[in-house]
């Protein structure tokens, strides 16, 4: 698995595109997750959400948090409230992210959140708690539940997390509009990423890009020898290739591709680029509706060969969306970091999402091909033309390097609705920022939890 640092602050682009996601699509998502209240005899759910892990906050608010974190209340019966740790002033930018009424700001969630409770009249009531990132800040959950001794807790962490496992039609709309983002990022991206160029403004030129092209957060990770985060204090220069790690995040939903460019006539790590690409082409091929995800795993770990225990440390792939890590997951391990209630040997189903990724070594050199992809009924959507072609001759020129196209990526487009000028307005280039963030504590080897 592939953790990258992650923002303190969300700084990118920041709207909500009412005619891809519009109200009733979160209207529909409520009322199945009411009629799982009713099984269980829920009066109330507490759905804790923060900038790091905010998904199921998200799946029926649209809301993400830019910065810490919220709790959305949530009735079987009555509207949701939204209480989040921000300033008073920033209420009404929230308010326009989501379609809930009742937004709140609050500095002590725990506190505030027991006092909406028992003004909702959930004092006594039998509540459910969410909080599948396991980010709720001790102190604020405590002091919650101290205020209300008389509510009965129930820990019902995992059970939005199978409603989100299949997508629906918008989105799969949504997931490839920010497909046709990262295909312009890592197109555009091939212009600066040259020989001799420092490393770190390179990742600061991707970054700027990203943000012009309306992405709400990216992840990197880059290198030679091993995917590191970005650091302003590395000074190496690009050699003769360099393997880089993208993940975005764009209009809620995340999509992720892995490349290697090579920047020189370099035919032993040519070969070794084929032997990543055909692979993902190979694993993508089993992503159909039905095969089981112990199949996946299977059919990676004989394609790999000699590779396959270097690349099963950086993860072979997982699935993508509200989250970029979430079921169903292609090893027992990582299922288990991530307390997947989704067994290795169930099977997959048509409009789930995943992540592929292959990374390995060859004569001490990073080699890495990775993509997203959609399971439809004919079996997975995966790259076409140049990424299963023969590069052209200009790849092997100092300035310019030869990358695959991205599976959710057709032809070059910009949007013509009026968000396209909203995006652009409010994307920021500041990427001095990038590397002003903490990273969860991972392996120098593989960068994972």
């Amino acid at each position: 698995m592939i953790f990258s640092r992650h923002s303190v602050l969300k700084r990118g682009c920041s709207t909500w595109d009412k005619q891809q996601m519009p109200q009733a699509e979160f209207e529909s998502r409520l009322e199945a997750v009411r009629r799982e209240m009713a099984r269980r005899e829920l009066a109330a759910l507490v759905i804790y959400g923060d900038n790091y892990t905010f998904a199921d906050l998200c799946y029926l608010t649209n809301y993400f948090p830019k910065v810490r974190g919220g709790i959305g209340i949530v009735p079987r019966q009555g509207p949701i409230s939204l209480l989040l740790n921000i300033g008073s002033r920033d209420v009404p930018f929230a308010k326009s992210l989501t379609w809930v009424d009742d937004v709140r700001a609050s500095n002590l969630v725990g506190r505030d959140g027991a006092a909406l409770l028992t003004e909702r009249g959930f004092a006594k009531a039998k509540v459910g708690l969410i909080d599948s990132g396991h980010g709720f800040p001790l102190p604020h959950l405590e002091e919650m539940k101290d205020a209300l001794p008389e509510v009965k807790w129930e820990d019902r962490h995992s059970m939005i997390v199978p409603m989100r496992r299949a997508k629906s039609a918008r989105e799969l709309a949504a997931l490839r509009a920010a497909g046709r983002a990262l295909k312009e990022i890592c197109e555009d991206a091939s212009t600066f990423v040259k020989h001799g160029r420092k490393e770190y403004e390179v990742i600061a030129d991707i970054d700027r890009l990203a943000r012009d092209n309306g992405v709400e957060d990216i992840r990197i990770m880059a290198g030679e020898d091993r995917l590191q985060p970005p650091n302003a204090k590395n000074l190496a220069r690009l050699g003769n290739h360099w393997s880089v790690y993208l993940a975005i995040q764009h209009e809620r939903y995340w999509v992720e591709a892995g490349q290697t460019h090579i920047l020189a006539a370099d035919f032993k790590l040519l070969g070794a680029y084929r032997k990543a690409r055909e692979s993902v082409a190979q694993i993508a091929a089993q992503v159909k509706p039905g095969n089981t995800v112990a199949s996946v795993t299977e059919c990676a770990r004989s394609q790999l060969g000699e590779f396959y225990a270097t690349a099963s440390r950086y993860g072979l792939g997982n699935g993508i969306g509200l989250n970029p890590w979430e079921e169903p997951f292609l090893s027992e391990d990582e299922a288990r970091q991530f307390g997947s209630t989704l067994p290795i040997g169930a099977s997959l189903e048509q409009s789930m999402t995943l992540a592929l990724r292959v990374v390995f070594e060859s004569e001490g050199r990073l080699v890495l091909c990775g993509d997203s992809f959609e399971v439809t009924a004919s079996g997975s959507a995966f790259p076409r033309s140049r990424g299963s072609g023969q590069p052209s001759r200009a790849a092997f020129s100092p300035s310019s390097s030869w990358t695959p196209r991205r599976s959710w990526m057709p032809a070059r487009s910009r949007p013509s609705t009026d968000s396209a000028w909203a995006k652009a307005k409010c994307s920021h280039s500041r990427a001095q920022d990038i590397g002003r963030s903490w990273t969860r504590g991972a392996p120098a080897e593989s960068q994972r939890r």
